[in-house]
């Protein structure tokens, strides 16, 4: 078993923006259903509107409009010692890398699970 540094490491988190009543988001929820465990796995489905009917926290800070979409962030912590010596860490989130449609999800979904997770042993 091979252990990577922390800078090494993947430190990616795929979001899936859906919605119910979205026939896109249904045909990509069935695609998902055909992936191995490790794959779906990645995946964290998240809803694009609250109960309100306007978009989600998240949705609007990586600001997504339309369902279903893909969104690959970079999680990155930076942390500190303040003067007492208590650790304080920051959480960020950037977005890296997105794509939009069911087509355009299916399509690009493989490489994607390549280059961002370890669904993929080598």
């Amino acid at each position: 078993m091979v252990i990577l540094p922390k800078t090494m490491m993947k430190n990616y988190k795929l979001y899936v923006f859906t919605q119910d009543g979205c026939a896109p988001c249904d045909r990509l929820k069935d695609h998902v259903k055909t992936l191995t465990e490790n794959e779906a796995a990645e995946l964290d489905f998240v809803p694009l509107k609250a109960p309100s009917g306007g978009p989600t926290a998240l949705a609007e800070e990586l600001s997504v409009e339309l369902s279903p979409t893909l969104v690959v962030v970079h999680e990155e912590v930076s942390c500190r010692l303040d003067e007492d010596g208590d650790e304080d860490c920051d959480y960020r989130e950037e977005s890296v890398e997105r794509f939009v449609g069911a087509n355009s999800i299916i399509e690009h979904l493989q490489a994607t699970l390549d280059a961002y997770t370890y669904a993929h042993p080598e």
